[in-house]
């Protein structure tokens, strides 16, 4: 696995405030189509991560997505997007490749200068990557993807894995993912 060392704070497209209702989701790779079978997802995994998404997420709500939303052409994209509800904000991983302009074109906010950074209480900080951070402060957690449901033995108590074969092939709310883990 590539080390990533944590920077300050990214600089970004439109302000994200992060709360603990709000929805994390990473490894979505909509239109990808060997994944499946690379993550031995189900028969119809997409429309599930779709049903799923919109069940559970309200048109006004903010969903941040810790990269790999879609793969394929621009044109699946450009039809898939206004079928999702939320405001869609994307931190872009190792296959989020179009320019800037073909994102925002589709309404979706770029978080940039990855990793973003928040204190979520005094002297806890957390930190959101597409690749886990090695080594990560103390005190500190990574909410990360990139490794999907492949065990990374090198990653300690304070990653946790949003890839969506971990999390039931859904979104989950940032204070939902923090309450089980420090219950763990």
């Amino acid at each position: 696995m590539d080390t990533i060392t944590p920077t300050s704070p990214p600089e970004k497209t439109d302000s994200l405030s992060l709360t603990d209702s709000t929805w994390l989701i990473s490894d979505t790779h909509f239109f990808h189509a060997n994944i499946g079978q690379y993550c031995n997802r189900p028969t119809g995994w997409q429309d599930l991560i779709i049903e799923n998404w919109n069940r559970l997420i309200q048109p006004g709500e903010t969903i941040f997505h810790l990269g790999d939303l879609a793969l394929g052409k621009k044109e699946d994209t450009q039809t898939l997007l206004p079928l999702l509800n939320g405001r869609l904000y994307l931190l872009r991983g190792n296959h989020d490749r179009w320019s800037a302009s073909f994102y925002q074109s589709l309404g979706i906010i770029l978080v940039k200068s990855p990793p973003y950074i928040v204190e979520y209480k005094p002297g806890q900080k957390l930190f959101f990557s597409h690749q886990p951070l090695v080594p990560i402060p103390p005190q500190c957690f990574n909410l990360h993807g990139h490794i999907h449901n492949n065990p990374a033995p090198e990653l300690g108590l304070r990653h946790i894995n949003l890839s969506i074969e971990v999390r039931e092939f859904r979104p989950w709310r940032l204070g939902e993912i923090l309450a089980d883990h420090l219950r763990n």
